[in-house]
């Protein structure tokens, strides 16, 4: 299948572990140039990647960053918005703080904004697409991961009214159930390894965004395609 991803210029942010490490390596092998965004250094994503450090939650700092994957490879064509963090885990409302709360909607929303609205002339200019990263969590709930789920709720309105304001640009997120990656395993170790439990690869959801991103599905706009095995189309009724 072509997705004639070859010679586009995508910008990821997160891209240094997880799920973005992921979409910048897929981007790369579908002969993409990559500008991988994130708070730390990877020399893992690949060759002919240019590596930008910058804090999504500061807007000088992503800004810069935009610019300067732009001027690296002559604009951009893509936008993917991974970086993400959990929050706390577990921890009930009335053990969460306001900084808690405050800074998960910072990375979680705040830095998907900000990536977004800066890259958003040459992505009007170019046709491009964005596709950001929300959550299962959007759509159902565990107990204790209020600000998490909120912030993916949010990134989902965020990404409809960003299709809307955005002429010429689609705007997707994908929302996968559990993903195998460093961060879920720090938060729920083992019980990703229960095999009643199902996991997705941070591979498998690189593959949602790779088409998202190409043309393939250029009449899907404005979605949040949910992958979660079907978990959350069966009823809770006992029967």
């Amino acid at each position: 299948m072509r997705l004639d991803l070859a010679g586009k210029t995508v910008l990821v942010t997160g891209a240094a572990s997880g799920i973005g490490l992921a979409c910048a390596r897929a981007f790369l092998a579908e002969g993409a140039r990559v500008g991988a965004l994130d708070r730390a250094s990877s020399g893992d994503v690949g060759p002919d990647v240019l590596e930008v450090r910058a804090d999504v939650t500061d807007e000088s700092s992503v800004a810069a960053a935009v610019e300067a994957v732009a001027g690296k490879f002559g604009g951009i064509d893509v936008v993917v918005g991974c970086a993400g963090i959990q929050g706390p885990v577990g921890a009930p409302i009335a053990e969460t703080s306001a900084s808690e709360f405050g800074e998960v909607l910072a990375v979680n929303v705040t830095g998907q904004f900000l990536v977004v609205k800066h890259a958003a002339p040459r992505l009007t200019a170019a046709g491009g697409a964005v596709v950001l990263l929300a959550s299962d969590s959007a759509f159902t709930s565990a107990p204790g991961m209020v600000p998490y789920c909120a912030s993916k709720g949010a990134v989902v309105a965020l990404t409809r009214a960003l299709s809307v304001d955005l002429p010429g640009v689609r705007v997707n997120c994908v929302c996968p159930s559990v993903v195998d990656t460093p961060m879920a395993r720090a938060d729920l170790g083992a019980v990703l390894d229960a095999p009643e439990f199902p996991v997705q690869a941070a591979s498998e959801v690189a593959h949602q965004v790779l088409f998202l991103a190409s043309s393939l599905s250029r009449t899907v706009n404005g979605q949040a395609v949910l992958a979660d095995f079907g978990v959350s189309a069966r009823s809770g009724f006992p029967a």
